[in-house]
């Protein structure tokens, strides 16, 4: 079976699951941007079921492999706190090195980047959720 292919059983897999633990809900959801949209994913749930994240895990790993390429970056960026568990589990299986990204803050050292980022590096950002990217400013 082709990527193509492995990818469309995959979504179809997920899709299911999401539903099945509760993830996935259908109906009229107000995001964050003021948006509406017909459905709402929690993926925040999803490391309690930890056969479902460790699957989740690996097709997120796959699909960096494939779509993205390991060449393209050098950090994994987490953006806290809900997307934490996915990319520690992505820096640990892709063994690149995790960066935090933080939310800009008034208090304490005032640092957005916590971890080892050089001049240079490129960072894939994981989030849990991405609708308009808005976390990430």
């Amino acid at each position: 079976m082709g990527w193509k292919a492995e990818k469309g059983a995959l979504k179809e897999w997920l899709c299911k699951v999401l539903i099945k633990i509760g993830a996935l809900k259908f109906g009229t959801f107000t995001l964050p941007s003021g948006a509406l949209s017909p459905y709402y994913i929690n993926l925040r749930i999803v490391p309690s079921f930890p056969e479902v994240f460790q699957k989740i895990c690996s097709i997120y790993q796959r699909l960096v492999e494939e779509e993205i390429g390991l060449a393209s970056f050098e950090r994994i960026g987490g953006i806290p706190l809900s997307a934490l568990p996915l990319a520690s589990c992505l820096s640990f299986t892709l063994r690149k090195p995790l960066v935090l990204i933080r939310r800009e803050e008034e208090h304490g050292r005032e640092r957005r980047v916590e971890g080892i980022l050089m001049p240079g590096d490129r960072v894939l950002p994981v989030d849990d959720v991405i609708t308009t990217g808005r976390s990430l400013s």
